[in-house]
This record gives structure tokens, C-alpha cells and sequence, in this order.
């Protein structure tokens, strides 16, 4: 939904977090705007025996940032009572609603379940119905009290983006809001335009996470997820395991006591890492948080290897916000785990999501938001070679073998070249310089303690990307 603003002085752009908002301006080209993730959307799906049906519909749940509470689907053998107890739990707003000719009388049990467990209650559900006119007549009938509409077939690139739009605008409680995803897909886009290179952002927050991959001619792929390293990181350990959690920690810890940790962090919104254990912690979240993101697009099947291959990313959030650059930067490589050569960038405090809200509503210059951190060369070379950095202090060259993984700073504007490679990449001044990763994809963690902890801590070092024991962070 495009809201129409107005030019005043003095407008401002509110950012909100979990537990306070950071006030962005004045400016000059539009209105006030708020920045949130908008209501909680839940979502319940209905889909038929074709399998490609529930994955666009869920693809469509990830654009938009709904939580999908329930699934039901024609063929998973339960009765009518299971149903609607799972839906009476499930309490949806929304009900996408994907039939297809050959399940007519299938989806209607699902809708008879439906208008069982929620048709008389105070807050009835949304049925969107994705069918043929036949279908779609038959459905709505079905569903009567509950108030339908008719949408697009999820499975048609536009179709989604309709589905998306509608229920973001479920979302919005006034036309001042911009939903936080929605400023990170136009600053992805804008960066991508100005750059011309395929941009990929990462956004990661206490309840939150998002990716947007933009290329040069404005196409876009999405998605978010109520998966955080605050509020939503008991969701992460939820799905992911304890275990794939701590074994990204640089230091032994006991499951018990990592637990305990995590669900702190779920009850202190904002809060910020008292020590080099907690941020580490947090690093690993943020790991986790985005690889079942990652996981969960492959499963729609969202184009998952283009935004690994993404020649720029781009840190926003809490993930830009940790207090050295190389922690963001070390974050992004292991969670990606791409094995192209990446630039590799954070946006200045909220300054990105500032810029992508304005974009939202007009035109907006964004490449000032961001600070760029590295190139990332990756590589698992059969036999060792050199990487050749020539930038303001001369030139440099680091005999590479397999699993090597260091950082070449740098001194102003830079080229970097790889032997046996013919291409040249420039890059301007880098926060960090380039880094060369040799470890291999996927990357292949030791699953004993005894050998992990000290490869992890390893790569930690490499980076100087925590303290040593009592220093500050």
C-alpha cells in the first residue's frame, strides 16, 4: 500500500526497537514517519495436494512477515474435531485459503473446521481465498460469516506480491507507519540501484530477522522471520537446537547455563552485552537466526543461492550494531557461508532503515547509510596460492593454503586479485581490509568440544573479533 506524503520542515523518521525508538531528522521531504514491525499478523494456511500450492502460500507468509500459527492442509488424514481444536488454539486473523480444482470438497471440510472453531467468536478471522471463480463462489459460501476476499493465486510472482501487500497493510495501524521489512526491501532495492551490483541485506534485531535481495533492474526477493537475538531468540533455540547454538561459542558452556542466558536475552529488550561471553552469545544467535531463515526460504523456494552469491551485503540492525566491525563481519561470513568474493557492509546507526523508509515513499539517495567494513575473498584452492592487495601503502601479497582464514588491512581505495583468477576487485577504503577465507563450504565445524572450541576461538582471533578474558568490549 503507497501512502501519498507531504513536504514540511522539520519532518522526522521514528525507528522503533523492542524497548525504545531513536527519533531521525529534521528533514525536509516528507512527513513524519514511524518505522515498527507493525501488529502481529497470524496467519493460518490452507492448502490442497499439490505441494507447490502450500509452498507459494508460505513463501507469501515469509514476504510479509506473518506468523503462520497453523497448517492445514486436504490431505493430512485429520478429522474435523482435530482440525478445528488446532484452529481454536491457533487463534488466526488471517486465513490464506489456496484451492485448487481438484480439491473443491477437501477445502471446503477445511473451511466447515474453520467457521466451527472461530466463526462465532468476537474476532472472527480474514479468509483470503486464492481459486478459480467456481472455487473461490463455492469457498466464500462455505466460510459465510466470516468476511472473505479474493486474491491472486500465490503461486504467480504478482499474485504474491498482492497477497503481500494486503496483508501488510493488516498490519499498519496509520498511514504514518512504515513496516520495518518494508524499509529494508526499498533500501535493498536503492542500494542495488545506485551500486549496480546484486545487494543483499541483512537484518537482524531482538525479534526480528529479514533478508532482501535486490538486483540492478529492481527485482527483489524476500523474507522475514519473527526469529531474533532478544525477544525472538527462544524461537531460534526452539528450531534450531541448543546444540547449533553453542557450538559457535569461542568458550565452554554447559547447556543449562547457555539456556539460561538465551531466555535472559528473550526477557531484557535492548539490552546491551555486559561481557565478552554475552556477546558471543549473541553472534551465535544471530548465526542461527539467519541460517533457518535461509532454510526456511529454500523450503518455499525462494532463490537461496543467489542471495549467497550477492556481490554486496549489507548489515542493518542489531547485526550492525555490535560493537566491533569485525563481529558484524564474522557474523555475515559464517552465516552466508557463500564462496563468492563479497563486499561486505553495515549501516551507520538506523540510518539505512531512515533512508529505506524515505525510499518507501519517494526517491531517495541511501549510499551515504552505510560504512563498508570488507572483501571477502572465499575459496577452497587445490594447491596454495596468492592473494595480491595493492592499495595507498603499495602492494601486498599472502601466500594462501587450505583453511587459512585472516584479514589483509588495508590503506585507502584498493584492488585485490587472486592467482589463477583474471578478475580485478576494487573496492574503496574498508573498515577492516580484505579478508581471505579458505575454510571450505559448507563450512565443517569439529563436532567435539575439545576440537571445536579451539577452531572457533580461532577464527575469533583471526578477526580480533573479542577481547581477551576481562577486556572491554
Amino acid at each position: 500500500m503507497t501512502v501519498a506524503t507531504t513536504t514540511g520542515p522539520g519532518a522526522t523518521v521514528d525507528v522503533a526497537h523492542e524497548a525504545s525508538s531513536n527519533r531521525v531528522g529534521p528533514r525536509t521531504d516528507g512527513a513524519d514517519l514511524r518505522v515498527t514491525t507493525g501488529d502481529l499478523l497470524r496467519l493460518a494456511v490452507f492448502a490442497g495436494r499439490d505441494a507447490a500450492s502450500l509452498e507459494s502460500a508460505y513463501a507469501a507468509a515469509l514476504a510479509a512477515y506473518a506468523d503462520v500459527v497453523a497448517t492445514l492442509t486436504t490431505t493430512d488424514g485429520l478429522s474435523f474435531t482435530d482440525r478445528a481444536a488446532i484452529l481454536r488454539d491457533a487463534l488466526p486473523g488471517v486465513v490464506l485459503i489456496v484451492a485448487g480444482k481438484a480439491d473443491v470438497e477437501g477445502t471446503l471440510d477445511l473451511v466447515e473446521a474453520l467457521r466451527f472453531a472461530c466463526g462465532n467468536g468476537a474476532t472472527r478471522p480474514i479468509a483470503l481465498v486464492a481459486a478459480d471463480e467456481a472455487t473461490r463462489a463455492r469457498v466464500m459460501a462455505c466460510a459465510a460469516p466470516l468476511t472473505c476476499e479474493a486474491v491472486p493465486s500465490p503461486a504467480d510472482p504478482l499474485g504474491r506480491d498482492a497477497i503481500v501487500a494486503r496483508l501488510r497493510a493488516l498490519r499498519r495501524d496509520s498511514s504514518e507507519v512504515v513496516l520495518r521489512d518494508e524499509a529494508i526491501e526499498a533500501a535493498a532495492r536503492s542500494l542495488a540501484a545506485a551500486s549496480r551490483r546484486s545487494t543483499l541485506l541483512l537484518d537482524v534485531t531482538g525479534a526480528s530477522t529479514s533478508l532482501a535481495l535486490a538486483l540492478p533492474d529492481g527485482a527483489l526477493v524476500a523474507a522475514h522471520g519473527h526469529i531474533g537475538i532478544g525477544p525472538g531468540a527462544d524461537r531460534v533455540v526452539a528450531r534450531a537446537g541448543l546444540d547449533r547454538v553453542r557450538r559457535w561459542m569461542p568458550r565452554p558452556i554447559d547447556a543449562p547455563a547457555l539456556l539460561e542466558r538465551v531466555f535472559n536475552r528473550a526477557r531484557w529488550p535492548d539490552a546491551v552485552a555486559p561481557n565478552a561471553l554475552a556477546l558471543a552469545l549473541e553472534m551465535s544467535l544471530a548465526r542461527e537466526a539467519l541460517a533457518q531463515l535461509l532454510h526456511e526460504a529454500a523450503r518455499t523456494g525462494l532463490d537461496v543461492a543467489a542471495m549467497r552469491a550477492a556481490q554486496s551485503v549489507v548489515a542493518t540492525g542489531d547485526l550492525a550494531r555490535l560493537p566491533r566491525a569485525a563481529q558484524t563481519a564474522l557474523v555475515v561470513i559464517d552465516a552466508l557461508g557463500s564462496g563468492a568474493t563479497q563486499l561486505i557492509s553495515r549501516e551507520r546507526p538506523d540510518a539505512l532503515v531512515v533512508a529505506g523508509a524515505i525510499a518507501s515513499r519517494a526517491a531517495t539517495d541511501v549510499t551515504a547509510a552505510t560504512e563498508d567494513l570488507a572483501l571477502v575473498v572465499a575459496n577452497w584452492p587445490k594447491r596454495a596460492h596468492n592473494v595480491t592487495v595493492v592499495d595507498d601503502s603499495g602492494t601486498t601479497v599472502e601466500r594462501v593454503a587450505r583453511g587459512a582464514f585472516f584479514v589483509m588491512p588495508t590503506s585507502g581505495p584498493s584492488t585485490t586479485t587472486v592467482t589463477g583468477s583474471t578478475a580485478r576487485h576494487a573496492s574503496g577504503p574498508l573498515a577492516l581490509g580484505v579478508i581471505v577465507d579458505a575454510r571450505g563450504r559448507p563450512l565443517e565445524l569439529p563436532p567435539r568440544d575439545a576440537e571445536r572450541i579451539p577452531t572457533i576461538a580461532r577464527w575469533y582471533s583471526a578477526l580480533a573479533a573479542l577481547p581477551i578474558e576481562g577486556g572491554s568490549l
